[in-house]
């Protein structure tokens, strides 16, 4: 048990176990409120050096609601968070967004609560990670805090962090497609196939332009069609902009009836050719002088 930031934290389990960190559920054994805190301690002294002159001097965590406070104890730094129940996306993303429109609003309320958190750059990628993002039943996104320290790297940018966060939504809208073409990114429905070259270009360089991306995809994009179905496909858009246009249907008939016209034109002066040169027989001189032109019985 641990007596800080007015609390005496008694630990529930143990989240994880790393080689800088430890992750903890906790109670407070003083107050029988029911609240749970995440209680990330960090053991290495030069992570917990520099976590603790982001937090005293940046502000680290300062805008997140979340956040509880920070203390040592033990030579260890240690971030307490509030703690709720875990209801993780990769679980349940399949009974509660089953359809591309549920899949396209459970990315957006990612966004959302992942700007929610004012959490960016190094320490904002370990928390885009499946242990940190939960799903309600109503499509709502809430984050835990299990942060592993092993995967900090402090010279992430946050170009980094924005493409990180749109590859995780990335693969969420594309959940289905990915099954059915085997990840196989080509073969995808051209929106999403947009928003793939879009991360690896670094196109994204904020959250807000990822929800306004995502925002105008269509709820059901259209898949792409191939051999007898595309041409099915050509035909069918065809027939509906000849449909709506009924003066350009008259342009497309004219040209289609002087082509075939043409075309029975130019066959029937070859045949005759042909005919002319197959059928000609040669009724001239047979003989000049003592030399026979014609055939010769053997």
């Amino acid at each position: 048990m641990i007596s800080a930031l007015g609390m005496e934290l008694d630990m529930v389990r143990v989240v994880f176990k790393g080689a800088l960190n430890e992750v903890g559920v906790y109670i407070d054994a003083k107050r029988d409120t029911g609240t749970y805190y995440t209680v990330v301690s960090i053991f290495s002294k030069p992570l917990a050096k520099l976590i603790a002159e982001r937090i005293a001097v940046d502000g680290l965590f300062g805008q997140n609601g979340d956040f509880i406070g920070s203390f040592t104890h033990k030579d260890a730094l240690h971030l307490v968070f509030v703690y709720r129940d875990e209801s993780r996306l990769a679980y349940r993303e399949a009974l509660y967004a089953a359809t591309f429109a549920k899949r396209k609003e459970v990315a957006l309320n990612f966004l959302a609560a992942l700007a929610e958190t004012e959490i960016r750059g190094d320490v904002g990628m370990l928390l885009i990670s499946d242990e940190n993002v939960n799903l309600m039943p109503d499509g709502k996104i809430y984050l835990n805090y299990c942060f592993d320290f092993t995967k900090f790297s402090p010279n992430t940018t946050q170009d980094d962090f924005h493409s990180k966060a749109g590859s995780y939504v990335f693969d969420v809208l594309t959940r289905e497609y990915a099954a059915k073409y085997e990840q196989q990114v080509e073969m995808y429905p051209h929106e999403l196939r947009l928003m793939f070259k879009k991360i690896q270009n670094r196109a994204f360089r904020s959250l807000s332009q990822i929800m306004m991306f995502i925002k105008a995809l269509p709820d059901k994009p259209a898949e792409q069609k191939f051999g007898i179905a595309r041409l099915l496909g050509a035909f069918g858009r065809m027939k509906a902009f000849l449909s709506k246009n009924p003066s350009s249907l008259f342009l497309v008939s004219l040209v289609i009836v002087t082509a075939i016209y043409l075309g029975y034109q130019i066959v029937i002066r070859v045949m005759a050719d042909r005919n002319t040169r197959e059928n000609t027989v040669y009724v001239g001189m047979r003989q000049i002088g003592e030399v026979y032109l014609g055939e010769e019985n053997v």
